[in-house]
């Protein structure tokens, strides 16, 4: 039973009294020294090892941020030259070359003219000119003119062997004349491509389109997809950044 006149009693009581008295004072110190913060940045590292962590870190880590282009096509001209694989879609597939010439009004808008030539010819012409003693179709050269508008909504850096490659890849699309006595009327094309930029001076470009075009073989007359693919390597004038 509990005697308040008993000497041990009341210094235990004493005692309780002040340590209920020390916690509460520290919490309320420990509340108001330190504030809930308002974003996890904010918020105190748990130990001196974490901080000595991020100290490191913080003299060896440097943000890399948005990386400033090491070409720019504003108010350039690019003359370029290719070559590559034709897949005709009435004719044979065969091979096709020639060049361009563009120019860049901005840095994500341009013209181009381009010359091509390739020739038309069809595989099963002979067997049918043997069977029915006549030529069905004429094979010879044809002439691709073109004029294209180019946009070039994206840029892009790769990891190349050692280094890194700026790139921008392209979309286009025109129309002209794919020039041949089988080819009727107006022919259009449309595709992608990707410029790498491996010098202030030269690009490779990868092209790859559809051309359009109404062509006749062997008494059939057709509006054909003729798929085009080429390697090219451009000059820009002037060059540098």
């Amino acid at each position: 039973m509990f005697d308040p006149s008993n000497d041990h009693n009341v210094q235990a009581v004493r005692g309780i009294t002040t340590l209920a008295v020390c916690l509460t004072a520290a919490a309320t110190s420990a509340a108001f020294a330190q504030p809930t913060p308002t974003r996890p940045s904010e918020a105190p590292l748990p130990s001196c090892l974490d901080q000595t962590i991020k100290d490191q870190l913080g003299t060896q880590l440097k943000p890399r941020g948005v990386q400033k282009r090491n070409f720019a096509k504003n108010k350039k001209i690019v003359l370029s030259g290719h070559g590559g694989l034709f897949g005709g879609d009435l004719t044979s597939s065969s091979w096709i070359a020639g060049g361009s010439l563009g120019f860049f009004f901005t840095e994500d808008f341009g013209i181009q003219a381009e010359l091509d030539l390739t020739p038309l010819a069809v595989d099963l012409d002979a067997p049918l000119a043997k069977f029915f003693q006549d030529t069905r179709f004429e094979p010879g050269m044809a002439y691709s003119v073109l004029g294209n508008a180019v946009w070039s909504p994206i840029h892009a850096k790769l990891k190349l062997g050692g280094g890194i490659v700026h790139a921008d890849v392209l979309l286009f699309a025109g129309g002209g004349r794919l020039i041949h006595d089988a080819v009727q009327g107006l022919s259009f094309d449309g595709g992608l491509a990707i410029d790498f930029f491996v010098s202030k001076i030269f690009t490779v470009r990868l092209d790859a389109r559809d051309l359009m075009a109404v062509i006749e073989v062997a008494g059939e007359t057709r509006y054909t997809n003729n798929l085009v693919a080429t390697l090219g390597l451009g000059i820009w004038i002037p060059s540098g950044l």
